[in-house]
């Protein structure tokens, strides 16, 4: 049997096709069968799939706008690496975006937001206790978008998934049950201000605790391997 993974195109529109690809490249990374700091070879890859090398070609430099990857002139497409000021630039990023739409949006927190939330956090609590990190990351993003969500500014909510998985780009098996544990309890905190209804508060909890570099960092060095 071949060992092609090819692509039905059927009727599926060029733009679509690209965006299968995008994904099948970061199912990839997420695997591990692409890791930091090695080359894609175009070829290959579109050999593999039974596809043309345009869509691929667009499939990279979207990747390439998200920072996964660099493509090199005459040289290839390299991996690239997440540094330690990627992951500062990252969270400061985050945290900006997040505690700007929680303080447009605490109006439009409902009581079902809240039970949302507790639901979830409760849920990703029980899983961390009993050391199952099988859906942390997936959990994680529900949490977080289950009000970023609420904000009618498409814009900000487009820029900041690809960065949050950008943090979370390739296997990462070293996980610290402490940090996640304080993490839900900052989550914690953050649904009692929007009970409150005190956005300047739960803003302040996401900016400046929950995804602040400095307050994280004894926990961020470790997971990312950095001294």
């Amino acid at each position: 049997m071949s060992g092609k993974k090819h692509i039905m195109v059927g009727t599926l529109e060029y733009s679509s096709l690209s965006e299968h690809v995008y994904l099948h490249l970061r199912r990839e990374m997420n695997n591990g069968t692409l890791t930091p700091g090695s080359t894609i070879n175009i070829s290959k890859i579109a050999e593999e799939l039974g596809i043309s090398k345009t869509p691929l070609r667009d499939a990279l430099i979207h990747l390439e706008c998200e920072g996964f990857v660099t493509i090199l002139p005459r040289k290839g497409v390299l991996v690239n690496k997440l540094s330690i000021e990627d992951v500062r630039k990252a969270y400061d990023a985050i945290g900006l975006i997040e505690a700007f739409v929680i303080r447009k949006s605490i109006d439009k927190i409902t009581s079902a937001h809240i039970e949302k939330l507790e639901a979830i956090n409760q849920k990703m609590t029980n899983e961390i206790q009993a050391g199952d990190f099988t859906n942390l990351f997936e959990s994680n993003l529900e949490f977080h978008n289950t009000y970023l969500e609420i904000s009618d500014n498409d814009m900000l909510k487009k820029l900041i998934l690809p960065i949050k998985h950008r943090l979370y780009d390739f296997p990462r098996h070293n996980f610290i049950p402490e940090w996640e544990l304080r993490n839900g309890e900052e989550h914690t905190q953050f649904i009692e201000c929007l009970k409150k209804k005190d956005g300047k508060g739960a803003a302040y909890i996401l900016q400046d605790i929950h995804w602040s570099f400095d307050v994280q960092k004894e926990f961020i060095f470790p997971f990312y391997k950095v001294s």
